[in-house]
C-alpha cells in the first residue's frame, strides 16, 4: 500500500514538471513572436515615417506650383484686363478722333450767307481731300476742300445773286492761288459750275467775309487780280445756285470748272481760254 501511494506522488511530481517545461517553452517562444512583432512594427513604422516625408514634400511641391498658377492667372487677368482696357481707350481714342473730324468737316466756312440774305442757312455737302490742281503761265490754283450750304425762305425778290427765288444754293470753297514765276501776273482766280449752256462764275466778295476776302490780302492795293512774283493768297470764293443746278451736280451732269486766262499785263494781252473740269460727286 505504501508503494503503491509512493509511486503515486512521483507519477504527479513528474508530470507536473513536464507541464511546467511545455509552458515555459510556450512563453519563450511567445515573447520571441512579440519581440519579433516589435521589430518588424518599428520597421514598419520607420518606413511610414519616410512615406510620410516623401508625401510633406510632395504636398508643398504641389502647393507651390499651386501658389505659381494662381500668380500667372492673376497676371493674365491682368494682361487682359489691361489689354481690354487699352483697347477700348484705343476704341474711344479712334471714336472721339473720327467724331471730331467729321464735326471739324461738318464746320461750316465763315461766310456771311445768312446775313446777306435773311434765310435759313445749312451745309448739305461737305466735300474735302478733292485736290483739284490747275495750272496757267506759272500760275497755279490748288482746291481741296469745298462746302454746300442751303439757303431757304429768303424774303421774295430779295436776293439779285438767286434771281429772285426764295430758296437757293451757295457752292463755297477754299483756294489757293501761287504765282510762280518771277514777273508780276494777272489772273482775275475764278472757277465756275457749268450746266448745258449755263454758266455761274464764283465771287470774291459775295458771302464772304473780309478776313476771308483775297481783296484784302494782295500786295497790290489797286488791282484785286494783280500778282507780285511769288505772291501767294489762300481765300474763299462763292458761287450761288439755283435748287436746279444743284441737282444737276448731284445727277453728275453739271461740272466744276478752274478757268485761266493769265497774262503779263492788266488789260490781259495774250491771256489763254485754258479751264479745267472736274466731277464734284456729292
Amino acid at each position: 500500500m505504501k508503494k503503491a501511494l509512493l509511486l503515486m506522488v512521483s507519477s504527479s511530481i513528474i508530470l507536473a514538471a513536464c507541464g511546467n517545461d511545455d509552458e515555459q517553452k510556450n512563453l519563450e517562444q511567445e515573447i520571441k513572436s512579440l519581440e519579433q512583432s516589435s521589430k518588424d512594427y518599428q520597421k514598419n513604422k520607420k518606413s511610414l515615417e519616410k512615406e510620410n516625408e516623401k508625401l510633406k514634400d510632395s504636398i508643398k511641391d504641389k502647393e507651390d506650383e499651386l501658389e505659381k498658377l494662381k500668380d500667372e492667372v492673376k497676371a493674365n487677368q491682368s494682361d487682359t484686363e489691361e489689354s481690354k482696357s487699352s483697347k477700348e481707350d484705343s476704341k474711344d481714342k479712334k471714336e472721339t478722333s473720327s467724331t471730331e473730324k467729321e464735326q471739324s468737316a461738318k464746320k461750316p466756312f465763315p461766310n456771311t450767307i445768312r446775313t446777306s440774305t435773311n434765310g435759313e442757312v445749312e451745309v448739305v455737302d461737305d466735300i474735302d481731300g478733292k485736290h483739284f490742281q490747275f495750272e496757267d503761265s506759272g500760275m497755279k490754283v490748288s482746291i481741296d476742300h469745298l462746302q454746300i450750304f442751303q439757303v431757304n425762305n429768303m424774303p421774295e425778290g430779295q436776293v439779285l445773286l438767286f434771281n429772285g427765288a426764295k430758296d437757293g444754293y451757295v457752292v463755297m470753297y477754299e483756294v489757293v492761288t501761287e504765282n510762280t514765276t518771277n514777273d508780276k501776273l494777272f489772273y482775275d482766280n475764278t472757277a465756275s459750275i457749268q450746266h448745258g449752256e449755263q454758266t455761274q462764275r464764283s465771287d470774291y466778295a459775295s458771302f464772304i467775309p473780309d478776313s476771308h476776302n483775297e481783296k484784302y490780302m494782295k500786295k497790290s492795293k489797286e488791282n484785286t487780280d494783280e500778282y507780285q512774283p511769288g505772291e501767294k493768297t489762300k481765300s474763299l470764293k462763292s458761287i450761288p445756285i439755283s435748287k436746279k443746278v444743284y441737282q444737276a451736280i448731284k445727277d453728275n451732269s453739271a461740272t466744276f470748272n478752274i478757268h485761266g486766262g493769265v497774262s503779263k499785263t492788266s488789260t490781259y494781252d495774250d491771256a489763254s481760254d485754258k479751264v479745267k473740269s472736274f466731277k464734284l460727286n456729292i
